[in-house]
C-alpha cells in the first residue's frame, strides 16, 4: 500500500490535535511527506529507514544521541505495517519517557485511519470492479462476454433480480473538475433514499437503478437538486420499469436514447421519460433501418402530383395537428371542404388514407423520413435534425 500525502496530512493533523506535539510521517523509503514542522517535509529520516529495515520501534532520547543521525530528533518513531510491510513510520518528537503515553494515541490514530483508507479503497476497488463488468454486460448482453461480467457481477454479491427504474444521468463537466463533481454525485445519489444502485458508467455517464416503490417524481427531483448544486449542463432520461437483467439492460438503452433525442427536440428540458417520446426515438431508430427508403419514397411520390408541395404541406399540418379537421383547415385558412379534398388528393396519390389511423402512421413515418433528408421547420419533428 502507498501512503498518500492526503491520507498522510490527516494522520499529522488529527494526531496533533489529541496530543499537541509534533507528528511526522515518514513513507516507506525514508522520506518526510507530512508534518507539524512545515521546514521537515521532503527530509530523509536516517531512523525511520532503521524502523522500516527492522520493522521495529526505534526512540531517541536525546538531543545528543539525535545528532549522531541525519534529521533526527528526540522521540518515538513507530513502524505503521500492512500484511507484515512496513507502509509508514509515524515518528513524535519529545522526550521519550514524557511523551510515551500521547506517543501511543498519535500510532493509534495512525493505525486507524491507515485501517479505514484501507477499507475504502477496497470498496472502491469493488465499485469500479462492478462498473466495469456492468459496462461490459451493457455492451456485450447476451454474448459469451456479457454473460461472463453477469456471473463475475454475481459473485460480487450484485443481482439483476430486483424491479427497478433505470434512470441515466449524462453530465457535462470541464475535465479539471472531472473527478471531483463524480464522486461527489455518485457519494449523494448513493444516499438517496429509493437508490437500488448508483453504477458510473463513463466519464460523463451515471446509471442510477431506482426502486419501483419510491416516488418516481420526488425521487427525480432530488437527483435534480443534487446535480444543480454541482453543475448546470446535464439530461436526465428515465426509462422503463424492469425486472431482470435483460429487462435492465433493454430499459436502460432507452433511457440513453431518449436523451439523444429528447436533448435534440426539446433542448430547453432537463429529464425525459421514454414513454412520452417513444415515437421519436422509434423515428431515430428507423434513419438506420433498412425501412428508411420505403417510408421517404412514400413523399416522393406524393411530389409528383402537381399540386404536391401543398399536399405535402396539408399533411404536416394535419400530423401536427393530431389528425383534427376544424385545427388543420383554420391553421390553414381553407375550408373543411378543401382540406377533405386535399385529403383525398393525398390518398389517390400514394394509396393511403389520412382518414385512416394505420395509414397516418405510415405518412407520420414517412414524412419524418423525408423531412431528414430534406430539413424544413415543423413543429411536431421539430429539430430532430
Amino acid at each position: 500500500m502507498i501512503i498518500t500525502t492526503a491520507l498522510a496530512n490527516e494522520i499529522v493533523s488529527r494526531a496533533m490535535a489529541i496530543i499537541h506535539h509534533n507528528v511526522n510521517v515518514i513513507d516507506h523509503r525514508g522520506q518526510v511527506i507530512a508534518s507539524g514542522e512545515r521546514h521537515r517535509l521532503g527530509e530523509q529520516h536516517e531512523i525511520a529507514r532503521e524502523v522500516i529495515r527492522t520493522g521495529k520501534r526505534i526512540s531517541i532520547h536525546n538531543a545528543a544521541e539525535a545528532a549522531r543521525f541525519e534529521n533526527v530528533h528526540p522521540g518515538i518513531n513507530h513502524p505503521i505495517l500492512v500484511d507484515d510491510q512496513v507502509v509508514m513510520v509515524v515518528g513524535v518528537s519529545g522526550d521519550p519517557a514524557v511523551i510515551s503515553r500521547y506517543a501511543e494515541l498519535a500510532i493509534l490514530t495512525a493505525e486507524l485511519l491507515v485501517r479505514q483508507s484501507l477499507e475504502m479503497r477496497e470498496v472502491n476497488w469493488r465499485q469500479r470492479l462492478r462498473d466495469t463488468l456492468f459496462a461490459q454486460y451493457l455492451e456485450h448482453g447476451e454474448a459469451p462476454q456479457g454473460q461472463e461480467a453477469l456471473r463475475r457481477l454475481a459473485e460480487l454479491g450484485f443481482t439483476l433480480a430486483t424491479p427497478v427504474v433505470p434512470v441515466v444521468v449524462m453530465v457535462e463537466v470541464a475535465q479539471q473538475h472531472l473527478s471531483d463533481v463524480l464522486g461527489t454525485l455518485l457519494s449523494e445519489f448513493s444516499q438517496l433514499a429509493g437508490v437500488k444502485e448508483v453504477i458510473l458508467l463513463g466519464s460523463n455517464e451515471i446509471l442510477i437503478l431506482g426502486s419501483v416503490k419510491e416516488d418516481q417524481e420526488a425521487l427525480l427531483d432530488r437527483i435534480g437538486f443534487i446535480l444543480s448544486n454541482q453543475i448546470s449542463h446535464y439530461h436526465i432520461g428515465v426509462g422503463v420499469r424492469a425486472d431482470s437483467a435483460p429487462d435492465i439492460r433493454e430499459a436502460i438503452q432507452f433511457a440513453r436514447s431518449v436523451i439523444e433525442v429528447g436533448s435534440k427536440v426539446q433542448p430547453q428540458r432537463q429529464v425525459y421519460y421514454f414513454r412520452e417520446m417513444a415515437m421519436l426515438c422509434l423515428f431515430r431508430v428507423l434513419e438506420n433501418s433498412y425501412m428508411f427508403n420505403f417510408f421517404n419514397n412514400n413523399v416522393r411520390q406524393l411530389l409528383e402530383h402537381d399540386s404536391g408541395e401543398a399536399l405535402l404541406d396539408t399533411l404536416d399540418c394535419f400530423i401536427n395537428n393530431n389528425a383534427e379537421v376544424g385545427k388543420t383547415s383554420q391553421q390553414l385558412g381553407i375550408h373543411r371542404n378543401t382540406l377533405a379534398y386535399r385529403l383525398a388528393q393525398i390518398k389517390k396519390q400514394i394509396q393511403l388514407d389520412p382518414m385512416v389511423f394505420t395509414d397516418l402512421v405510415q405518412l407520420s413515418v414517412s414524412v419524418h423520413c423525408y423531412r431528414r433528408q430534406n430539413p424544413r421547420q415543423s413543429e411536431w419533428i421539430d429539430t430532430l435534425s
